[in-house]
């Protein structure tokens, strides 16, 4: 199963590519393939070529038009984040499996 992390990127320390990482091996631990937004978008773009960058990868489809990934992972502060929101709502709005990392890993929500 594969899945695509969500979360607060701008504003954090490093584009909060630790947090990112540190999710990455939790997932992968877990048995998922795991890629993170920093895998595909350059440190220093402007937000909105980011965010568009971000939602392009995480509706990818292969050459069949199935979807790359089998859902999404959001790290804590979600909801604090204009970007990770918006990648959320897409994920309600059409139905790909969001949860946080703890929920994927088989544990308890971190309230998020």
């Amino acid at each position: 199963m594969r899945l695509y992390v969500i979360g607060p990127v701008s504003g954090r320390e490093g584009d909060n590519r630790e947090a990112f990482e540190e999710a990455r091996k939790k997932l992968c631990a877990a048995g998922y393939e795991v890629e993170i937004p920093h895998d595909w978008i350059r440190p220093g773009v402007p937000w909105q070529e980011a965010m568009r960058a971000s939602i392009t990868q995480m509706l990818a489809v292969d050459n069949r038009r199935l979807p790359v990934y089998d859902g999404v992972a959001e790290l804590p502060g979600v909801f604090g984040s204009k970007g990770a929101r918006c990648e959320r709502g897409i994920c309600e709005q059409l139905g790909i499996p969001h949860r946080t990392v703890a929920e994927w890993c088989g544990g308890a929500g971190d309230g998020e």
